[in-house]
């Protein structure tokens, strides 16, 4: 009897140390296959860096006449009352494409008086991207009207060029004029900019609190069970649980934010919180149908064969993105990261901080699961194939 249990012990570690090594490679695929899919993106996917970044508030696009098309935008995104800002344009065809050798003027006015504060004269443009500094002098509503001249006008001669026309009733009218104008509305105020911010990382806080809130009640409320109390290893479970839920509504909170330098990067944040997602409620659901086993009531070490297989592909899962999304922040924050319209990395803030944080926990936490349910399977195995010989 004891000879036997010792060849199944045996064979079972020669199968583990198989096994091990198939998840190995699995790892490694599946880093190779997010790898490839990352570098498929980067080949269909191109930098348009007619600005840092885009803005999602101050900002604007029209069409202008039949040719063109004009973004703004204004930086500091949240600029405020006597802060030195810079108004940005990039006039574009209706492709998309970039525009050269154009004549234009802006002029802003204000919105409450209808007073032009301020003109910057016809000007050649020998690229359709250019930015003029302004300062607004208070809190308020502005338009920002920007004006280019037609193929077709005389402004060869160069007899507009520095010139200023008078001020208008009417913006976009352009009857004295062989041009085109686009209107754009920008607010500035004193606080907005600390507000957004603020509202968007106490909302992922908040979450993550009440996350782990429910985790805590969950914890304690099997810990004061008599008849199935919880143990240190599951209590380690409900904290994975916790920095992968956390982890995930962080990137939540901020894909949004990352749009505004490329598309893609909101994407990938999506992506990065739904399998965050996945693996926390994946988790859970393993856990309750694992408790209700009968024989978990008498031996909390017991790990059936289903569990320790399905928990050894969410593991691998979790590390394996976890590992992934930790060093592609780090890279990111050493190096430009790819498609970025900045030749810079990518600042360090308190988002990108809160996340990594959890994932590196979430890192050791998984690892010390592996370990700890590898133990209690192998006495799972030698313990019951003891009794049922």
């Amino acid at each position: 009897m004891i000879s036997y249990n010792y060849i199944k012990l045996k064979n079972y570690r020669i199968n583990d140390i198989y096994s091990f090594k198939q998840n190995t490679k699995f790892l490694i695929s599946m880093s190779l296959m997010i790898f490839i899919c990352y570098l498929i993106s980067c080949s269909f996917s191109s930098a348009e860096a007619h600005f840092s970044h885009s803005a999602h508030y101050n900002n604007g696009d029209t069409g202008i006449g039949d040719k063109y098309m004009v973004l703004q935008q204004i930086e500091p995104e949240y600029t405020k009352p006597n802060e030195l800002s810079q108004i940005q344009f990039s006039i574009q065809d209706k492709q998309g494409k970039d525009t050269s050798n154009l004549v234009g003027m802006v002029e802003i006015y204000s919105t409450l008086t209808n007073e032009r504060l301020s003109a910057y004269p016809w000007t050649k443009l020998a690229v359709g991207d250019f930015q003029i500094p302004y300062i607004f002098p208070k809190v308020g509503n502005y338009q920002i009207v920007l004006s280019i001249l037609n193929d077709n006008s005389n402004a060869s001669s160069g007899d507009i060029i520095n010139t200023i026309p008078p001020a208008r009733t009417i913006l976009g009218d352009n009857s004295n004029c062989n041009c085109e104008r686009a209107v754009f509305n920008v607010s500035i105020t004193e606080s907005f900019g600390f507000i957004f911010t603020t509202v968007i990382y106490g909302s992922a806080v908040g979450v993550i609190l009440i996350v782990g809130l429910v985790l805590s009640w969950m914890f304690l409320s099997r810990r004061k069970s008599k008849t199935n109390p919880i143990s240190n290893d599951e209590f380690i479970k409900y904290s994975v649980l916790f920095l992968a839920l956390g982890a995930a509504i962080v990137h939540l909170a901020v894909y949004s934010g990352h749009a505004t330098l490329r598309y893609e990067y909101s994407i990938f944040l999506i992506s990065a919180a739904g399998g965050q997602l996945f693996y926390g409620i994946s988790y859970i659901l393993l856990i309750f149908s694992d408790d209700k086993l009968t024989v978990k009531k008498t031996d909390k070490k017991y790990v059936s064969k289903e569990y320790y297989k399905k928990s050894l592909i969410l593991n691998w899962i979790g590390l394996t993105g976890s590992l992934v999304l930790i060093l592609l922040y780090l890279y990111s924050v050493t190096f430009p990261p790819p498609l970025s319209p900045n030749a810079t990395p990518e600042d360090v803030d308190l988002a990108g901080i809160m996340a990594k944080a959890l994932e590196i926990v979430l890192v050791i936490g998984i690892i010390y699961l592996m370990r700890t349910e590898k133990k209690r399977y192998l006495y799972s195995i030698q313990t019951y194939d003891e009794k049922s010989t």
